[in-house]
């Protein structure tokens, strides 16, 4: 009973770290097509593209760290080719996309922000009505233990309620890059 929890665990462990640096591989790949964002949807990709020391705890394995290095090279690589796009500003919208990084990345310190040129993008159903409507944006942010700054993109969207769009009191982050804080 003992040697088979114990072969168990082992086995479970291989796996995993295999598995890790198999997804960090994956998102390695997609980046340099998505304009170098980490389209980073597990949360194996998100420890690696946003959180290296939380990843690094949890994959110790040789196989897992060579891959996030590798990652982190490429990433290195691929930051001087971004920059960070001129726009409209609105800065109420702003502020959400502000408390965004605020709450969902602690220390993170906001450079800039900017909304997206495009006029809102207004979603309807079959018969034509609207739903809603949605505008995008940019942050920058420098986290304290990155040489490099990060691009995430943020989406605000506000609901039709049959009279009027209704306000909301946020903004959904999406995949980010990473580029130098200019």
């Amino acid at each position: 009973m003992k040697h088979t929890l114990l072969l168990t665990l082992v086995a479970g462990a291989l796996f995993g770290a295999g598995f890790a640096a198999s997804q960090v591989e994956k998102l390695q790949a997609r980046m340099a097509a998505a304009d170098g964002y980490l389209q980073a949807d597990t949360t194996v990709e998100k420890d690696a593209a946003l959180y290296p020391e939380k990843f690094k705890q949890k994959f110790s394995d040789p196989e897992s760290l060579a891959a996030l290095a590798t990652l982190q090279k490429e990433i290195a690589r691929l930051a001087p080719q971004w920059s960070f796009p001129d726009g409209p500003h609105d800065a109420r919208i702003e502020g959400f996309a502000r408390k965004g990084v605020d709450d969902w990345h602690p220390g993170g310190k906001v450079v800039k922000t900017v909304m997206d040129t495009a006029p809102w993008n207004i979603h309807k159903n079959s018969l034509g009505i609207p739903l809603n409507r949605t505008r995008r944006g940019f942050v920058m942010y420098k986290m304290p233990s990155d040489t490099l700054c990060r691009q995430q993109a943020f989406l605000y969207t506000e609901k039709f309620d049959g009279t009027g769009y209704q306000p909301s009191n946020g903004v959904r982050l999406n995949y980010a890059r990473y580029l130098a804080c200019k």
